[in-house]
């Protein structure tokens, strides 16, 4: 009744949602994909301490699929509905010490399951 491609979570509607479907179908994934906007933030958007100006598109879009690349490895073979965590090692954006930025591991929670029109999507968040 709704093929895939033809519908799309309404994200006007939900803020605190990124539609990252079209990145996501590089890495096989056949349903639609939400992420966060915290994760976004956190893990995705890069921004300098100092000035707070963001980095070129290109270094996000890497970032972004660096995610993604370890969501679908952690989804490989598993089962339809299901949630599991997996871990990424990001850039912070905030430090303390500055001018010492270094990779740290963050938990993410990746969740398939059927949205309010009991379409399959799928949804990234932090790990709880």
């Amino acid at each position: 009744m709704f093929p895939e491609d033809e519908y799309q979570l309404n994200t006007s509607s939900n803020p605190v949602l990124r539609d990252v479907t079209s990145t996501a179908r590089l890495f096989n994934f056949r349903r639609p994909v939400y992420m966060s906007a915290g994760v976004w933030e956190d893990c995705v958007e890069l921004r300098t301490t100092e000035t707070g100006k963001s980095f070129d598109e290109l270094a996000v879009l890497q970032r972004l699929r660096h995610v993604l690349f370890m969501a679908a490895s952690a989804l490989h073979g598993r089962p339809e509905d299901l949630s599991f965590n997996f871990r990424v090692y990001r850039i912070p954006n905030k430090t303390t010490v500055p001018g010492q930025r270094q990779p740290e591991p963050v938990d993410l929670n990746l969740k398939a399951h059927k949205d309010e029109h009991n379409r399959p999507v799928i949804s990234i968040n932090f790990a709880e």
